[in-house]
């Protein structure tokens, strides 16, 4: 049996909103159903908030997949020289 209000849809939010929670809900870290399926909305009616989605999905899935290989020895300089350069001030 259903009641008033059981086929409301959920609330909307804006880009900026979406975007603020999108680490959060990319990571499976928003707790609340509520809030989850806020946000499921809004991606699915943003085309432009939908597409940063899957393109912060794709680079974590491609940085997941080279977590275990080792950084060229050229970037482990580049960082080492920046991290050095951070140490100094």
């Amino acid at each position: 049996m259903t009641g008033p209000g059981d086929d409301k849809t959920p609330e909307e939010i804006g880009c900026l909103e979406a975007i603020e929670s999108l680490y959060a809900y990319l990571d499976g870290e928003v707790g609340d159903p509520d809030a989850t399926a806020v946000i499921e909305h809004h991606l699915s009616h943003c085309r432009s908030c939908c597409s940063r989605a899957e393109m912060e999905r794709a680079l974590t899935q491609r940085l997941r997949a080279s977590a275990g290989q080792q950084a060229p020895a050229s970037l482990q300089h580049r960082l080492h020289t920046l991290l050095a350069k951070f140490g100094e001030e």
